[in-house]
């Protein structure tokens, strides 16, 4: 690999090193994971509330529908690459963004309701139907294993695109309580670490997705700060 101004030789080191380094390849992951447990759980206090009050309120559906087909891919993903830094991290995620969706559901009405409805329902599909023609198709292991990260990836990115679905209304109204606070300093502490993670065991599947949603973070975080909460 080559760097505008110089040869290749240092930049091989230095990602040579970070392969090799216990901070970046044990300890941040172990990290990690804590980090995303931390993400999944952050909209518990939300939808608990918004349950017991039987009201959506700001309480954005479609981060929370995306949420629970994203965190079963990235678990079928880490069971394939055998990786359990990736593997035990969406654990809990799966099982906390099964109930987020069907506890929302309730009180989702109008639009809002089917549009939510219409995601949960094309995602599993498409999830559905790329498992089934990966196993029928008998593809060797390795092609499976770029299939399911490539496609938990772009899940992930949409996931971590989707609290700018009310970016409109954000800007219009100057309140920025359908994003989720938590969600926000969650995504952008876990995303941070897993690219640091991806980055050295050289796995674009995990770097790609975690930069990208990263940056959305970020302006997620902007917006947050420019028009607080009423």
């Amino acid at each position: 690999m080559r760097v505008r101004g110089g040869g290749g030789s240092s930049s091989s080191l230095e990602m040579s090193s970070l392969a090799t380094n216990p901070l970046i390849t044990s300890l941040i992951p172990k990290i990690g994971i804590i980090t995303s447990t931390l993400l999944y759980f952050s909209p518990m206090s939300a939808v608990r509330a918004a349950s017991k009050d039987e009201s959506l309120g700001d309480l954005n559906p479609i981060p929370l529908a995306i949420m629970a087909i994203s965190s079963v891919c990235w678990l079928v993903y880490g069971l394939s690459i055998q990786d359990p830094y990736v593997t035990l991290s969406n654990v809990p995620g799966c099982i906390a963004s099964i109930w987020y969706i069907t506890a929302v559901l309730p009180l989702v009405k109008g639009d809002q309701l089917k549009n939510t409805q219409n995601i949960v329902v094309a995602l599993s599909a498409i999830t559905i139907n790329l498992w089934t023609y990966l196993s029928l198709t008998h593809k060797s292991i390795v092609k499976v294993r770029s299939a399911l990260g490539l496609f938990a990836s772009a899940l992930f990115i949409v996931l971590s695109a989707s609290p700018l679905s009310t970016i409109k209304t954000v800007l219009s109204t100057r309140n920025s309580g359908s994003i989720l606070t938590p969600l926000t300093f969650a995504q952008v502490t876990n995303t941070a670490l897993w690219s640091a993670y991806g980055l050295a065991i050289k796995d674009k599947f995990v770097y790609g997705p975690n930069l990208t949603g990263l940056g959305f973070g970020l302006v997620q975080l902007v917006l947050k700060l420019s028009f607080p909460s009423k």
